[in-house]
Parts: structure tokens; sequence; C-alpha cells
């Protein structure tokens, strides 16, 4: 094997937001909490929420008076205009990241324990590595690193506030274009064709258009299926701006709503609504979660609501804190943005579910985005 010659790259970037030495100096205390003198990062959301790095390869070492991010040459061009100027920050490309550092002495002396995101990297993985760094330790750190990502950052609320913005400036255009006779797949590829056009970069996630008995699947791919008079209609989809994504379900009818429609309509905004009245930060998923559960399960829908009522965005689509009444440890923070996606679902008839993204703020709730109190007949 050749030897992995030294190479940094020299970065001419964005203005670095001061607001990440918190999250810098988070991952340096657990760190001394775990007697590691490094952090290897492998999980791209996060060092994307550390660097801004946009690649699909990357490792990033944090030590306690350095940081070096390690990526290929594919991305030598794209680091150079990307990065943000972390404090002692050296960028380094290899296609063999972890015989290069090794080579290249980046662990340098007093530095003997390593610590890795072992919820993201493979076992198999880990004990490769673990033979190359030898006599260095590899500290499996599961979940250590992640919740110092949730609460937002001004420049990525401010990025969400985009996304959430731009989706709903979306369904209002897309709501123009239903046909009778069009099927999910040709409305959904109008929704992302027009997504795009507005301006979104790309989807967070496949959207969901799902029309008639299929709205009461809950994660139902687009189908063939065909929009009729009078069915149930139901939008699931996000618009990302630099990388972060909003996500909203919004349902309509297509035609006249029956009156069962309209009160199970106005039923789940009424559950949605509760949770949303109740964030604050440090609240648990599962009384969040009971609060919408409880307005369902009143009148006698309990049984018709199974899935949790929402999760964390950010750069992935789905993130902690989930709002779930599986999941008992989930606290939501402060300057999270979560979903909140009550829905009712009837087999073989028809499912209403509304989604709305929510900034957690010490003052209330602040809605990113506002579905309809009422059911929308288009």
């Amino acid at each position: 094997m050749a030897k992995n010659i030294l190479r940094v790259v020299k970065t001419t970037i964005p203005e670095y937001p001061k607001t990440l030495d918190k999250r810098l100096e988070q991952i340096r205390f657990m760190m001394a909490d775990n007697k590691i003198h490094c952090m290897t990062l492998s999980s791209i959301s996060n060092i994307r929420y550390l660097t801004n790095y946009s690649g699909s390869n990357a490792l990033l070492f944090i030590l306690t008076d350095a940081i070096h991010l390690v990526t290929d040459d594919r991305y030598e061009e794209q680091v150079k205009t990307e990065i943000y100027p972390l404090p002692n920050l050296t960028i380094h490309i290899t296609r063999n990241p972890w015989h290069y550092v090794v080579e290249n002495k980046i662990f340098k002396k007093g530095i003997d324990s390593l610590g890795f995101e072992a919820e993201v990297m493979p076992y198999s993985v880990a004990v490769d590595i673990r033979n190359i760094i030898r006599p260095l330790k590899f500290k499996p750190l599961p979940s250590e690193v992640e919740p110092f990502m949730r609460a937002k950052l001004p420049h990525e609320i401010e990025f969400m506030r985009q996304a959430c913005e731009l989706a709903e400036a979306v369904f209002a255009e897309i709501i123009k274009k239903v046909k009778v006779g069009m099927s999910e797949k040709e409305l959904a590829n109008e929704l992302v064709f027009t997504a795009r056009s507005m301006g979104s970069e790309s989807d967070p996630f496949v959207p969901l258009v799902l029309t008639g008995s299929r709205s009461a699947l809950p994660h139902g791919a687009p189908s063939d299926k065909k929009i009729k008079k009078n069915d149930i209609l139901l939008f699931d989809f996000g618009c990302k701006v630099n990388g972060f994504g909003s996500d909203i379900t919004r349902t309509v009818c297509v035609g006249k709503p029956t009156k069962e429609q309209k009160q199970m309509y106005e039923l789940v905004k009424k559950a949605q609504m509760e949770a949303i009245n109740n964030i604050r930060p440090g609240i648990k998923g599962t009384i969040l979660d009971s609060f919408a559960r409880r307005v369902i399960a009143d009148e006698g829908y309990a049984q018709n609501f199974q899935h949790s009522l929402g999760h964390g965005l950010g750069l992935s689509p789905h993130e902690k804190p989930y709002l779930s009444f599986r999941l008992e440890d989930e606290i939501v923070p402060e300057d999270s943005i979560v979903a909140i996606e009550p829905g009712v679902y009837f087999v073989d008839k028809y499912g209403i579910r509304i989604e709305d993204n929510v900034l957690v703020t010490r003052t209330g709730p602040k809605m990113l985005t506002q579905s309809p109190d009422t059911l929308i007949s288009i």
C-alpha cells in the first residue's frame, strides 16, 4: 500500500457562527466525563451540524484543543468554500482515513483513547478500526453526541423556518392542480416538480400522496390509484433549505366531505392543538403524546390512532426527540423543532392526519406552519 502523504486543505468559507461553540463545549465536557482524549464522529448529519460539510463521506475528530475533518478527493474543492472556520480546524484529504491519521500522527503524544458513535458505526467496522489504531483504545459511546444537536442554533432555525414557509406555499399551489382521474403517482410527481420549481433543494423524504381508502395507510407509498370525486386526499411532504427540512401533512376532500369526515378532521385538529399548547422545554415525549391521545380516546377512537404523536426535525426528517407513548425517556429541549402529527384511520374508508412544525421556546410554542382549522374542500 502506498504511504498516505499528509495532505491538508486551506479553506475560504462562510462566517463561523459562534453559537457552535456551545456544541463543541458540550462534546468536550462529555469527553472529559468519559475519560477520552478524542471523539470520532462518523454520522454525516452530526458532522454537518458542527461543520456545515454537506458531502457524503467524512470523519470528524474532536480533540481537546483541535479539530480534524478527513474526507476524500471528491470533495477537495467543495470543502474549500463550505466548511466553517472552526477553531484549530485542519482538513485532510485521503481515501484511507484511518491509515492516514495513524501514519501522519494526527493523534499526538498524550492521546491514548478515542470514542466513537457506536449507534452509527457497525460492529465489524469498529473491530477493523481498532486493529488499525492499536495501541490506542477505541471506546464505544452510543448516543453521546446526538443529544447536543437537538436544540437548533439560530441560523438553523432560520433555514427551517424558510423550509416550512416553502412547504406551505407548495401546498397552496399543488391543490390547484388536483384533478379527478389523476393517479396518486401523477400528483406526487407534480408535487415534487412544484417544490423544486419554487426553490426546494430536494425532498427531505419521499412524498406521500394517498387518496380514498388508501389515505388510511399511515405510510403508504403513492400508487396508480385514481382520485375520485368526494375522495379524502392526504399529502405528507416537506421542502429543504440548506439541508434542513420541513415535514407537513395536509388532508383535503376532493368534493364535498361528509359530516363524519368534517367531525374527524376537527377532532384530529383539536388533539393536535391540545398537544401543541402544552409544549414546553423539558417535557417528556410520552406526556406530550398523551395530551393528543386522550382527546381522541375520549371520543371513542383510541384504536384509530396507533402511531406516535411526532418527532424532531432538522437535517434528517425524523430526529430525536421522538414523541411517543412507547418511549419513556425522550425529553423535548428548548429550541428543538418538532413535527406534531396525530391522525385517525378507518380501514377501507379513509384516514385523516394533520402535521405541523413547531419551535419549542421557553415562552411557549411557536408555529412554523399552520394547518387549516376545518377540512378543505377542493
